[in-house]
């Protein structure tokens, strides 16, 4: 599924407009009628249904007329209330306003008068339809309006916005002050991209995307899609005569006294995603720590302080020959010995990389760029918001408010693939962004962090792309854990979520 920002969204309309020469009532029309459709698949008939749409000054407004036209054909009682005279509406507002009044359909002007009785009026609706400001909104809403928003979440009738719920910036997900809490968005021809991200997430409520009749073609250059069930196609086949060598050795380097567990945790989710064969190199010093399974355990020569460090490096150069995915970082600690492991092996290796955790810590920007670009297009970066501050030296609060390009621009900046972990995953690649949305609170425990890297790891080792591995091993590692949090999110480990990667790839 394609995402747009606001900007993009106006462009496309202007070109399917203008360029195109789809007429912008056509286009409205086509709104109303989707939204009409989605309201009696959501609610079933709406004969007599008492459907109350506020209706602001934009184009956005005009969709809301559009509907009020058709819920008088189907039998509803539709009421429009209107925050603004008919001559400072858009030109086709103003012309579908006409239509609904020539048809005597209810109107309310929302006068100081009759804001007293706004909350009596809206509790009796069955439907509260949102039409109040489109993508164009930014920043807090005027008092009038934020009364009314106010209102209408006070009232708790049932609530569908149409496009983006009044209050969220379509392209950030901020909300400055009162916004729509919705329990269903219509989103017109595309999904907005502040739909996605929080808090604006939290007032979209389900969703379902409309075509309105914009042709898909103008936004193929628009390269940003949310994950979807869909997307799982594009895994790996699992040819029927394949073997352990078929479906990749990965070496993982991970592990310090005290973080044997995060190293364990990376090494079986390689396993859990598909891969063959798992080489886990750690100090030498927590080797017991291991008990034996199907991970091959290699102990490294290490430090006075249980770390790799400079007595490692022989033995790391033996153990990458002949692997096909590495995977550093987990557990590794932030010794400084650290520093010269993680840039010894991204130096060295030449093949598909994950970069995660200590190994992100010690990574700076003079020493990435010294790397030859043709290594960098195979590292996979996994910065949680407070790692990619310290990569592009920000806060994890900064970051968070620029989740929709902080990745990208850092991405493009080093020539890497950048898994920017949260709610919702970003996964931006030099020439495509993808988004997950999958997950649940539950999985805000340690470790988690550590199965995701061994399973974008297994993805690469069975021959996917960084970009493609890093966006399904994101979606992969979030189904999982609702899948592991069906039971309850309190609680949930990232053993749990372990466990649960091999059930959503069957």
């Amino acid at each position: 599924m394609r995402i747009v920002t606001a900007a993009e969204m106006r462009k496309l309309d202007e070109e399917a407009i203008h360029r195109i020469g789809i007429a912008s009532l056509v286009l409205m029309e086509n709104a109303g009628t989707q939204v009409v459709r989605l309201l009696q698949d959501k609610f079933g008939s709406l004969r007599d249904k008492r459907v109350h749409i506020l209706v602001g000054p934009g184009n956005n407004g005009g969709d809301g007329l559009v509907v009020a036209r058709h819920l008088l054909n189907l039998g509803a009682r539709p009421k429009v209330y209107l925050t603004h005279p008919a001559e400072k509406c858009s030109r086709d507002c103003q012309v579908n306003l006409e239509v609904y009044r020539r048809l005597d359909g209810e109107i309310v002007s929302l006068t100081t008068s009759q804001r007293r009785n706004l909350k009596f009026s809206l509790s009796l609706a069955d439907i509260i339809l949102d039409a109040l400001l489109g993508t164009g909104a930014q920043g807090p809403l005027r008092p009038e309006l934020a009364e009314l928003v106010s209102v209408v979440n006070e009232v708790r009738r049932p609530v569908v916005a149409v496009d983006v719920p009044t209050g969220v910036d379509a392209t950030t997900g901020e909300v400055a002050g009162p916004a729509v809490q919705a329990d269903f968005t219509a989103a017109l021809g595309f999904l907005k991209l502040g739909c996605l991200f929080y808090p604006g997430r939290s007032f979209v409520g389900d969703f379902e995307v409309l075509d309105i009749g914009i042709p898909h073609r103008l936004a193929e250059d628009i390269q940003r899609f949310l994950l979807e069930p869909e997307d799982l196609a594009k895994l790996p086949p699992r040819p029927p005569w394949g073997h352990k060598g078929t479906f990749g050795h990965t070496l993982v380097v991970a592990g310090s006294q005290g973080m044997a567990g995060a190293a364990a945790l990376c090494a079986k989710a390689v396993y859990r995603g598909g891969g063959g064969m798992v080489t886990l190199a750690v100090p030498a010093s927590i080797v017991g720590r291991f008990p034996p399974d199907e991970v091959i355990v290699k102990p490294v020569p290490d430090t006075p302080e249980g770390t790799l460090g400079s007595p490692s490096i022989d033995t790391l150069r033996e153990l990458l020959k002949g692997k096909d995915v590495l995977a550093v970082g987990p557990g590794l600690s932030n010794r400084p010995e650290v520093k010269q492991i993680v840039e010894y092996l991204l130096r060295t290796w030449t093949g598909p990389a994950v970069i995660d955790a200590d190994g992100l810590n010690v990574l700076a920007e003079e020493f990435v760029l010294s790397v030859p670009q043709e290594q960098r297009r195979r590292w996979v970066l996994t910065p949680h918001p407070g790692e990619m501050g310290r990569l592009v030296g920000q806060s994890a609060q900064a970051v968070n408010a620029r989740r929709g390009t902080a990745g990208q621009e850092l991405a493009s900046r080093w020539g890497v693939t950048v898994v920017l972990k949260g709610a919702p995953t970003v996964i931006s690649g030099l020439e495509r962004t993808y988004i997950s949305s999958a997950g649940t609170s539950g999985m805000g425990s340690a470790g988690m962090g550590d199965v995701l890297t061994g399973v974008i790891a297994a993805f690469l080792a069975q021959g996917m792309e960084p970009v493609e591995a890093a966006a399904l091993g994101a979606y992969v590692h979030g189904l999982a854990g609702e899948r592991a949090a069906e039971k309850g999110s309190r609680g949930l480990t990232a053993s749990d979520c372990l466990a649960a990667v091999q059930a959503i790839l069957d």
